[in-house]
């Protein structure tokens, strides 16, 4: 076990936790409490980015304290109020069999930016892997909202874009073959229970997604018939990150996914080499990158950021 790893991160979440506070929001629809943490700006700011609300949504299997660093970051050096949140039925050890990924878009996304929207107008949405698809299942009223859409690694997750690498046979295994077994075992999808990796999580979240994969157009209804409304209900700027290395999708599977927000105001992806399905989010590894990115989530600048010869 790395030991040192372990202190610092438990003496950064210590320090986290004194710039930061902790508090419940409640869902759209039937108010479920939504587990939330608020960063705010040092009380001696003064700046127009005080006008400006930041919502982190998570990826798939992640924690909202995975963001903190970013989260702190924003805050603490560019004035930004910001706000990271778990989905509902994430790491609760019970069945719910009712969650949906659909709950966790139109009821728990939708709540926290509208949540947002009552303290400032401008509400900008870093949405990481799953996090950034919440666009296409959002209401169109939030999507009409929302002031500019920052993408880290969203794809569509249709299973022929994904890289035929060793996590193909693995995403394979977790999504077709093993999940109803530990349902059958658990109530629950118990990913961190079992494989010590992700948090455990409602079964129908998993089903649900593994029914997105089998289809190219990946978000469908009950009939296979694609959802666009959210598509179509986007009109603000979009910048999409995303990574040569990354783990899981090919550059085919994140450009799809951004060209079907067809009514953007405009839409800007940036191609990176190196950065994986998650080292964004990771301080020492991305610091130049939140410098850059910080003026898209600030101004919506988006040219001769992240240029590769620079």
């Amino acid at each position: 076990m790395n030991y040192l790893g372990v202190v610092q991160r438990s003496i950064f979440t210590i320090r986290s936790i004194r710039n930061s506070s902790n508090i419940t929001i409640p869902s759209l629809i039937d108010s479920y409490p939504i587990e939330a943490t608020i960063f705010e700006p040092p009380p001696s700011s003064s700046s127009s980015s005080n006008s400006i609300y930041v919502v982190i949504s998570e990826a798939t299997g992640n924690r909202r304290q995975f963001y903190f660093p970013f989260a702190k970051y924003l805050s603490e050096q560019h004035n930004l109020h910001v706000i990271t949140y778990d989905y509902r039925g994430t790491h609760v050890r019970k069945p719910t069999e009712w969650t949906l990924v659909e709950h966790w878009a139109r009821r728990d996304c939708a709540g926290v930016i509208s949540y947002c929207f009552e303290k400032y107008k401008q509400v900008v949405h870093i949405g990481h892997s799953l996090g950034g698809n919440m666009h296409a299942l959002l209401p169109p009223f939030i999507n009409e909202k929302i002031s500019r859409i920052l993408l880290i690694s969203s794809a569509n997750s249709y299973l022929m874009y994904h890289k035929w690498n060793l996590s193909f046979p693995k995403t394979c295994f977790l999504l077709y073959v093993i999940r109803e077994p530990l349902h059958w075992l658990y109530g629950y999808y118990p990913i961190r229970t079992v494989f010590r990796t992700g948090v455990d999580m409602p079964t129908n979240i998993i089903r649900e997604w593994a029914r997105w994969s089998l289809y190219r157009q990946c978000f469908v209804d009950k009939h296979g018939q694609m959802l666009t409304d959210g598509f179509n209900s986007v009109k603000c700027p979009i910048l999409a990150i995303n990574f040569a290395d990354d783990e899981f999708y090919t550059r085919q599977a994140f450009d799809i996914f951004t060209k079907q927000f067809n009514q953007s105001s405009n839409i800007q992806t940036k191609h990176l080499p190196k950065g994986g399905h998650f080292n964004f989010f990771k301080e020492n590894q991305s610091l130049k990158l939140w410098q850059e990115a910080v003026q898209f989530i600030k101004y919506g600048h988006t040219k001769n950021l992240f240029d590769v010869n620079k």
